[in-house]
C-alpha cells in the first residue's frame, strides 16, 4: 500500500483512517469547474455513486491506496482525482509552477465533494517543461512516501497546424517533452516508489489522434525532438507524441516483464472526444480534419459530437482500478467519441492498423526499442530494472 510518511507536504487530508462510505455523498459540479460550451456530464454522476461499491478501497485497510495525477488541477484530470478520492485513494495533485491557487481551489473542490478525501499538493512544483524540475519532483516524493501505487501520466500540450517551434530549457521540442519525455523520466524516477506497492499500475493518457493513418507519423519516430524546421508540424508532434506514450508503455512492460518486476505494469486510456482546452489549442477541425479556418469552431464540434470532461475521465480512472486490467490493456469510451468507459481491443476497431497499442499495427516491431533508446538518450534517464 501507498501512504504518505510525514505531512509536510499536504496541503488537504481527511483525518487519518477516514474513507468514503459507499453511497454517502451525492455527486454535484465541483465549484471551480468553469462553464464551456459542450454536454453536462452523463455517466460521472453515476460513477461517484456507484463505482465505490466495485473499486472502492476497503475501509478496513490500515492505509489508503496513494494515486499521483498529473494535470489535475483541471479538466480530465481534475474529475479522475475527484472520483479517484472518491473510491478511497489518497490524490496527490501534482502542480505546475505558477498554478499553485488552481491546484488548491482543486483541492478544495475535491474535498467539498468527497467530505473524506485525502488530497495532497506537494510543496514542489512540477514542471513537465524542465528535466530539473522533474528530478527535484520525484526526490521530494521519494522523500515522503512509502509507495506509489497509481501514476498517471495525464498532463499535456497542444498544438495547430502552424503554430511555430517551441524549445524548453533543455533544448527540447516542447509538446513531445511535456506530453512523453517528462512523463517517461518521472516514471523512471518514480519507479523505487512503484516497486514498492503490491500492485502498481502507470496509466499513459493517450489520445484518438495517435491514430493517423499518416505515415510521416511513423516516419518522424525517428526525430523526436522535430529538429527538422522545415516540415515541423505542431499538431504533428502532439500526434507523435500520443503514439510515443503507447510505444513506451510497451517497451516499459516488456523490460518489467524481463526483470521479473510483476507488481507494476503500464496501462493506457483516451477520454475520446471531450470538452477540454487542449482542443482548442489544436484549432481540432482543422488540424485533424483539415477543414478551413473557422469552418467549425471547436465549441461547436465540442456541442455536436462531445462529452464533458467529466465523462472523458472514466476511461483513464477505470485504467487505474480495473480488477482485470493486465500490462498493455486499453481503456476508452464505448463509442470511440463517448460513452461508458470500456476496456478496449486495440487489433479490433477501424482504425487498428494506425494504432502503436496494437502488436500488429503498421508500425515496425523495431519501433519500440528504437522509440525506447531514443527517449532514454534525451531523458539521461537511467532505468536500472
Amino acid at each position: 500500500m501507498g501512504g504518505c510518511a510525514c505531512s509536510s507536504h499536504q496541503a488537504v487530508v481527511a483525518p487519518e483512517g477516514a474513507h468514503p462510505q459507499v453511497g454517502s455523498i451525492a455527486w454535484k459540479a465541483p465549484s471551480l469547474a468553469t462553464a464551456a460550451a459542450g454536454p453536462a456530464p452523463v455517466l460521472y454522476p453515476a460513477a461517484m455513486a456507484e463505482w465505490p461499491a466495485t473499486y472502492g478501497v476497503d475501509p478496513r485497510a490500515s492505509a489508503r491506496r496513494t494515486a499521483l495525477i498529473t494535470g489535475a488541477d483541471s479538466g480530465i484530470g481534475f474529475y479522475a482525482a475527484q472520483l479517484l478520492a472518491r473510491l478511497g485513494f489518497e490524490v496527490i495533485i501534482a502542480v505546475r509552477p505558477g498554478f499553485e491557487k488552481e491546484a488548491a481551489a482543486a483541492a478544495r473542490a475535491i474535498v467539498e465533494a468527497v467530505p473524506a478525501a485525502a488530497v495532497v499538493v506537494p510543496e514542489v512544483g512540477l514542471d513537465l517543461a524542465s528535466f530539473a524540475s522533474v528530478r527535484g519532483f520525484a526526490a521530494h516524493l521519494r522523500s515522503r512516501l512509502a509507495a506509489l501505487d497509481v501514476f498517471c501520466c495525464n498532463a499535456g500540450r497542444g498544438g495547430a497546424a502552424g503554430d511555430p517551434r517551441e524549445e524548453t530549457e533543455d533544448s527540447m521540442e516542447a509538446i513531445v517533452q511535456v506530453n512523453l519525455l517528462s512523463h517517461a523520466l518521472l516514471c523512471c524516477e518514480l519507479l523505487p516508489l512503484l516497486q514498492a506497492s503490491a500492485a502498481a499500475r502507470v496509466v499513459f493518457h493517450t489520445s484518438a489522434m495517435r491514430l493517423t493513418p499518416r505515415a510521416s507519423i511513423r516516419r518522424k519516430l525517428g526525430d523526436l525532438n522535430s529538429t527538422g524546421p522545415a516540415t515541423f508540424n505542431a499538431f504533428g508532434q502532439y500526434q507523435l507524441s500520443k503514439a510515443g506514450m503507447c510505444l513506451f508503455l510497451r517497451a516499459l512492460n516488456k523490460r518489467l516483464r524481463a526483470a521479473g518486476d510483476s507488481n507494476v505494469m503500464a496501462c493506457a486510456a483516451d477520454p475520446g472526444l471531450s470538452v477540454t482546452a487542449i482542443n482548442h489549442q489544436h484549432d481540432l477541425a482543422r488540424s485533424a480534419f483539415h477543414l478551413p479556418a473557422g469552418c467549425l469552431p471547436t465549441d461547436r464540434l465540442h456541442s455536436a459530437f462531445g462529452q464533458h470532461a467529466a465523462d472523458g475521465a472514466l476511461p483513464l480512472a477505470m485504467a487505474c482500478v480495473d480488477g482485470l486490467a493486465e500490462p498493455g490493456s486499453w481503456y476508452t469510451p464505448k463509442r470511440g467519441l463517448t460513452g461508458a468507459p470500456i476496456k478496449g481491443d486495440p487489433g479490433r476497431h477501424l482504425y487498428a492498423k494506425a494504432d502503436p497499442l496494437n502488436e500488429q499495427s503498421l508500425f515496425p516491431a523495431e519501433a519500440l526499442d528504437a522509440l525506447w533508446d531514443q527517449v532514454v538518450a534525451l531523458t539521461g534517464a537511467d532505468w536500472r530494472l
